[in-house]
């Protein structure tokens, strides 16, 4: 759960994304169940329905341990060019 400390798309980082539902989700879900409370957390999506693209996504997980909804985003860096994003994800329509 480093959002940025993926933009150099080098190997080693990119291996560590996965599914929405993935290990790191469901580790977040068993805690925001046991803990009773909402949380919200970056995650590096691999989007295996859209050819395995990589996605800075957010993850919203309700205090029942449910996933609320989950979505890519792109930072206001992006938007403002100062950021290397563009270089390792894909514009997310923001």
């Amino acid at each position: 759960m480093m959002p940025f400390a993926f933009c150099t798309r080098e190997k080693r980082w990119r291996e560590f994304a996965e599914p929405v539902n993935g290990e790191s989700t469901q580790f977040l879900q068993e805690f925001a169940l046991k803990y009773n409370m909402v949380i919200i957390s970056s995650i590096l999506e691999r989007d295996i329905n859209h050819g395995e693209t990589l996605w800075n996504t957010v993850v919203i997980i309700g205090n029942h341990g449910n996933i609320i909804d989950s979505l890519e985003y792109c930072s206001f860096l992006f938007k403002l060019g100062t950021s290397i994003e563009p270089i390792a994800f894909v514009d997310c329509n923001c």
